[in-house]
């Protein structure tokens, strides 16, 4: 069914200040590797090789277990729950990530899956950078009696010696009064941020997808699976396990899981679900006997106490290419259901196969199109349009490089104007998802198509659960849509139903 009509009763607006983020931000080590104090960059999303800070690594000790456990509805939902960056996003699609940004990209998630995301991690203990008093190479936040001393050694000038952290003396010099200039080379040399904690330990994470002819099942599973998974603080029910074992073995309900673990030795490979929540009870030892780096805190350098400059670093996502990032996953997910409606027919109402068909094209297209932006994206961060010259003395500007970029933004206003168009004039990739069939297990009414349904149904099945969940977390987001507009959708759907009916009656 083409839903063109709905979106023009809707128009979200997405206004996006260049901020800088306030705190530390945590997300996932680069698979390249991560050293505590590291600059980084946070449009590249990659680690700038270069400290600096000065400041003394301080490790705590002791183990911090944490659950998570959500409903998502699409791979663009999974990248935001596991805290992927716009810039780890581009890296996930084109090339190397971090393994919570690989696992996102690589794993199905449709709304017709029921999936829960399920993310178990177990913390060793956390090694942060801390002033750089008193000078021993590691300190410990809770030091033995035996070695409490806080003093530096005897050799010291004491009164030398910071009692905050601080940028280095070639970094200040760098900086020097914060000009544009002088604040372009301490991004290039330094990064916006810079790694001010790092954890180790062990971290499972899993995409538990329910697939089955009825919406009544499908909760059924998803309740025993957190009845299950109620010794990690999960709320579900008991009973639930009985319905949904037989429900599995008479082939009507299917569970699937995708994980991925990062850390941990000497644990089996999970065959199954069973296998999978024995895992879970395995992980605090697994973590203790092999235990990685599997996250990291970001903190910008303008969040230092004795920073010089009244103007803050921008380590917010460039709101194009987050824009362009949420788009080409929401579509990915799109796919999947397109795909799995033409596979199963039956099980779908909506659109004729042709189509379906024919909206898969476009699609396959928006997706291919995505990317090639995202790829010379990720292709031109890391090129300066200043280049050193005469020995590093002076600089001189790229033109090639500058027409480059200058290509490259024309580049994604465009791209940007063909989705927004596509999608209606709304900048909510969800609403891609109103074009898509229904499945009959979305209404319990019905079992095979043909069937009756409301257009309130299609938009609480695609829209209303993940905007409510949105909501939750940032109520500024265009995703983010109240109950007024959610019944402004519906009623658009129910209207053009009506429309469609009306020239089926006359032809």
């Amino acid at each position: 069914m083409e839903i063109t009509a709905i979106f023009c009763t809707l128009t979200v607006l997405l206004l996006v200040l260049q901020t800088a983020q306030a705190g530390s931000v945590n997300m996932g080590t680069p698979e390249s590797g991560v050293e505590l104090g590291l600059g980084w960059d946070s449009q590249r999303a990659e680690i700038i090789p270069n400290r600096c800070i000065r400041f003394a690594p301080v490790k705590e000790e002791g183990q911090t277990i944490r659950m998570q456990l959500k409903a998502v509805s699409d791979s663009s939902e999974l990248m935001e729950q596991l805290g992927v960056s716009a810039g780890m996003s581009i890296k996930s699609a084109v090339g190397s990530a971090s393994a919570q940004g690989k696992f996102a990209a690589k794993t199905r998630v449709t709304s017709s899956s029921n999936s829960l995301l399920i993310r178990a991690t177990v913390d060793n203990g956390v090694l942060f950078v801390g002033p750089s008093r008193p000078l021993n190479p590691v300190r410990s936040a809770y030091p033995l009696k035996e070695n409490s001393s806080s003093r530096p050694p005897w050799w010291v000038n004491e009164a030398r010696v910071s009692s905050m952290l601080r940028l280095t003396d070639e970094a200040r010099d760098i900086l020097g009064d914060g000009g544009a200039e002088n604040l372009r080379e301490f991004e290039r040399l330094c990064g916006d941020s810079f790694v001010s904690a790092i954890y180790s330990g062990a971290e499972l994470i899993a995409v538990m997808s329910v697939s089955s002819k009825s919406r009544t099942q499908a909760k059924t599973a998803q309740k025993c699976v957190q009845a299950k998974l109620s010794a990690w603080g999960a709320k579900g029910e008991a009973n639930a396990c009985t319905d949904s074992a037989n429900h599995q073995r008479d082939g009507s309900t299917e569970v699937t899981v995708d994980f991925t673990q990062i850390g941990g030795a000497g644990g089996k490979i999970p065959m199954n679900q069973e296998g999978f929540l024995a895992k879970l009870n395995d992980l605090p030892s697994e973590a203790q006997a092999g235990p990685q780096f599997h996250s990291m805190d970001l903190t910008a350098y303008s969040d230092l106490p004795n920073w010089p400059h009244a103007m803050a670093m921008d380590t917010a996502d460039d709101p194009e290419d987050a824009l362009l990032v949420n788009f080409y996953y929401t579509l990915t997910s799109v796919q999947y259901t397109l795909q799995d409606a033409l596979d199963n027919k039956d099980e779908y109402v909506g659109e004729k196969i042709e189509q379906l068909k024919s909206f898969q094209d476009e699609v396959i297209e928006y997706r291919r199109s995505i990317l090639h932006t995202l790829q010379e994206i990720h292709r031109l961060a890391g090129i300066p349009t200043e280049v050193p010259v005469f020995f590093g003395l002076f600089t001189r500007t790229d033109t090639e490089a500058v027409h480059q970029k200058e290509q490259l933004e024309a580049q994604v206003a465009a791209q940007k104007a063909r989705l927004v168009k596509f999608n209606g004039g709304s900048e909510n990739p969800n609403l891609i998802k109103l074009k898509l069939p229904l499945p009959c297990g979305a209404v319990d009414t019905c079992t095979q198509p043909p069937c009756e349904i409301s257009g309130q149904e299609i938009v609480t099945y695609y829209v209303g659960r993940q905007s409510r969940r949105i909501c939750q977390n940032d109520p500024a987001s265009p995703e983010c849509l109240d109950n007024r507009q959610l019944n402004t959708l519906a009623e658009s759907v129910d209207a053009l139903f009506s429309t469609q009916d009306d020239c089926k009656s006359e032809t």
